[in-house]
């Protein structure tokens, strides 16, 4: 109820006397006790009318949709329980039936075919790359090693390695090349480590050998200005006949000139 209608029902005596009962409620009150109260409560008691209106529309809203959502759920229930005894009044599946037969299931069975399908084509192409590959990747390593082994420099060495045998110890060393395959050349090394070490201790005994002869042969040599020839140095006696040369060290540090070309050697060489 308005404003202007509340105003116009206080204000029509004619109709509507001062005895007349207004209900709040459980409250009855006559109307002449609201036509005695001031403009303010009048105002607040028609403020209070209008929430009380407010309040009574809103709780008729939810009960509309309380009834539409209990109307739905029963439906949806009904429906449920419709299906349900569709399905137990159906006959069970017999064993062994495809459940693909059914016409329903039709448009899922070829999903699954097309899917399948492209999965096995993929796989078989994965494998063929992978073979494909994988033979690549042989021919490269075998070719690699071959012009390794082919490049190696044995020596005097009277049994080489095999290829496959400088692999094999490349492998448990882990002396790989910059592409991470094991290296013939690096096994090679590694191994004939201690044959080079050998072979430079050998040679530095020669030159040391051949530069004692050298200062031997010029310490035979007289000075410039001295009369005479020099003084030849005492070799150590050697025994030819018996089959070896003997104890050369401990017969060359007799002699002091042979032995003061000895202490220069280096250490090992001696």
């Amino acid at each position: 109820m308005s404003t202007d209608a509340i105003k116009k029902f206080l204000e029509d005596s004619a109709h509507y006397p001062d005895t007349t009962p207004i209900k709040f409620g459980e409250v009855e009150i006559p109307l002449g006790s609201l036509r005695a109260l001031n403009a303010a409560e009048r105002t607040a008691l028609s403020d209070r009318m209008k929430a009380v209106e407010a309040q009574e529309t809103d709780l008729k809203g939810r009960q509309t949709k309380i009834v539409e959502l209990a109307t739905k759920a029963q439906q949806a229930y009904d429906a449920a329980e419709e299906a349900r005894k569709a399905a137990a009044a159906a006959p069970p599946a017999k064993p062994g039936e495809n459940p693909f037969d059914d016409p329903w299931l039709q448009p899922v069975k070829n999903a699954l075919s097309e899917r399948d399908k492209k999965i096995e084509d993929l796989t078989n192409q994965l494998k063929q790359t992978l073979t494909t590959v994988g033979q690549a990747a042989t021919i490269f390593a075998e070719d690699r090693w071959d012009r390794e082994y082919a490049s190696l420099d044995f020596g005097k060495r009277e049994k080489k390695p095999t290829r496959q045998e400088l692999i094999d110890f490349a492998t448990k060393e882990k002396l790989n090349d910059r592409h991470g395959l094991p290296s013939v050349a690096k096994a090679w090394e590694k191994m004939s480590e201690a044959d080079r070490l050998e072979d430079i201790r050998e040679k530095a005994r020669q030159e040391g050998i051949e530069q004692g002869r050298a200062q031997a042969l010029a310490s035979r040599i007289p000075p410039p200005g001295v009369p005479g020839p020099g003084q030849a140095p005492q070799l150590p006696k050697v025994n030819p006949n018996a089959g070896d040369l003997g104890d050369l060290y401990a017969e060359a540090i007799k002699d002091p000139e042979l032995r003061a070309l000895i202490e220069q050697l280096p250490a090992g060489m001696a």
